[in-house]
């Protein structure tokens, strides 16, 4: 049945249209009527009729007005218009606007509306015919889309079946194809609370109807393939006279602009050459794998073209931080910032100079941030302002792109932490600690002894012995005869002095007892010291 609205001033001419006719007889239904245009426009809002009857002059909003205010809400509808005979001038303006007949009131008869319903009946059976085509125009463009988009995932990403049947059209449609590998990272290096995580799902699918704008503009046929959460793989194919590198990188450049505009992300880009055919897409994508990860360690273009890299980093070798560990724990127990500046700028040469590949610059990143945040933590300390993300830091640091980007975090890091230090020596309760060892660094040239140093501190031996143990893990003496052999060491490695000298200079009693110390403390005796390989002595 076709729904059917009856719009006029008069309710008696409302009245006489609605009983002219047998409406149900022509598959009619009257679902309303209305004797002014706002509350037609409400109606028509309501009700979603197929056919609208009007009268042209009314009072408010008339029918001209309100035809126009429905085409621009994007309602279709058929509409008929009445008119008097005055109002021709009117009734060509609505038919200039798509009515499909006009009827003169004077004049109206059941023949006249039913030969006018009869037009409208027909306008809205071809648009729905038109409808019903568009649908099936986009169901079988969908379909087809997903016929490449299912080949191209078996035929290019792993634990899936081989490629099948071929869609049809597929070879025209991806003539010479290539292959865009990218993948999102932070745009910039956000290391607070909450920064550096990303919900990659929800982004990747507002991302989709971005790129399905921009590709258009570039390519005859491009086909998506969703890998890792953060990382797309598109088939594309040029249009003719585009396939230069400049277009290429226009639209590389078009994505980047999106995604920090909408996401604050940027991506990292991949491209293979051009494959020969559609066979030649696995190697393609294993080029433009290649590509993007050459970015990693040359990041001066996050788009990068294979032009026959390999990898850049060194060959893959073991690349272990441990051997920073106590040197990192004595400048947080000292709240040294010096100290700690030092031993980064020795961890950031090392990355510099050994250039881990990725998951090696990772890890050891994990297992820096852990360790440190363990310091303070078994004191009793937080500082969330300075581990702002301890549950994700392996996802945060995974989303850095680049060597440099992870350099930049570690200078990051060490920044803030050189910045807590000295503000930390003021306010914390092992500030005796602090003093203790600040006066053994001073003078450890002189015979020292727990008493000597409580007595210059005015506190007593025992709640120096208990405080010092607490937050060191070892004695008093212990510390003393640590910093004693490190600069033991150091005289020793000079080769002017002779060792009973050397222990006479730190202020041991005799050679015999600063022997049996130095051993004790580094595992071998001075002499041994003095004789091994320094590489050897410090593994």
């Amino acid at each position: 049945m076709y729904r059917i609205i009856l719009v006029d001033d008069e309710p008696l001419i409302l009245a006489g249209i609605a009983s002219l006719i047998q409406w149900e007889s022509l598959g009619c239904t009257l679902v309303g009527k209305a004797t002014n245009g706002p509350n037609a426009l409400e109606l028509i809002r309501e009700t979603q009729p197929d056919i609208v009857i009007t009268d042209i002059r009314m009072p408010v909003m008339d029918g001209l007005e309100l035809i126009g205010r429905c085409r621009e809400e994007g309602m279709e509808f058929s509409f008929i218009v009445l008119t008097n005979l005055e109002e021709f001038h009117l009734a060509r303006q609505a038919v200039r606007l798509g009515a499909v007949d006009y009827l003169v009131k004077l004049d109206l008869s059941p023949d006249s509306l039913i030969s006018a319903l009869k037009r409208a009946k027909e306008e809205c059976g071809l648009r729905e015919s038109h409808r019903n085509r568009e649908l099936y125009d986009l169901l079988i463009k969908d379909n087809a889309k997903q016929l490449d988009t299912d080949y191209f995932k078996h035929l290019l990403l792993p634990r899936k079946a081989g490629p099948g049947h071929m869609p049809e059209g597929l070879i025209g449609r991806y003539t010479r194809p290539f292959i865009i590998l990218f993948t999102m990272v932070p745009d910039t290096i956000q290391f607070a609370q909450g920064g550096g995580t990303y919900d990659f799902l929800f982004i990747r699918q507002q991302l989709m109807d971005i790129l399905s704008g921009i590709i258009s503009r570039y390519f005859k046929a491009c086909t998506i393939l969703e890998t890792e959460k953060d990382t797309l793989v598109l088939i594309v194919s040029s249009k003719e006279n585009t396939s230069d590198t400049k277009s290429v990188q226009d639209f590389c450049l078009k994505v980047n602009g999106a995604l920090k505009t909408y996401f604050g992300l940027t991506a990292v880009f991949g491209l293979s050459p051009q494959a020969e055919s559609i066979a030649g897409l696995p190697l393609a994508l294993a080029q433009a794998r290649t590509a993007r990860e050459h970015y990693y360690y040359n990041s001066q273009t996050p788009v990068v073209f294979y032009k026959g890299q390999t990898n850049s980093g060194p060959a893959k070798r073991d690349f272990n931080i441990n051997f920073l560990k106590r040197p990192l724990s004595s400048a947080i127990s000292l709240n040294d910032s010096a100290q700690l500046r030092e031993i980064f700028s020795q961890l950031l040469s090392l990355f510099a100079q050994y250039k881990p590949d990725k998951s090696q610059a990772v890890s050891a990143c994990i297992n820096l941030y852990t360790y440190l945040y363990s310091l303070f933590q078994a004191e009793g300390e937080s500082y969330t302002h300075i581990f702002p993300c301890t549950m994700d830091i392996a996802q945060y640091l995974d989303h850095l792109g680049s060597l440099e980007d992870i350099l930049t975090w570690l200078d990051s890091f060490c920044q803030k932490l050189c910045n807590l230090l000295p503000e930390r020596r003021e306010n914390r309760s092992d500030k005796l600690v602090y003093l203790t060892r600040q006066y053994v660094d001073a003078h450890y040239a002189e015979k020292l002894t727990l008493s000597d140093i409580a007595e210059h501190l005015k506190i007593s031996s025992g709640h120096l012995s208990t405080t010092f143990s607490r937050f060191m893990d070892m004695t008093v003496s212990d510390y003393i005869a640590q910093v004693k052999i490190e600069h033991a060491k150091q005289l020793i490695d000079s080769h002017q002095y002779l060792i009973y000298e050397v222990a006479d200079m730190l202020g041991f009693e005799n050679a015999y007892y600063f022997s049996k110390v130095f051993k004790k403390v580094t595992g071998m005796s001075p002499r041994e010291y003095e004789h091994c390989p320094k590489w050897e002595e410090g593994r």
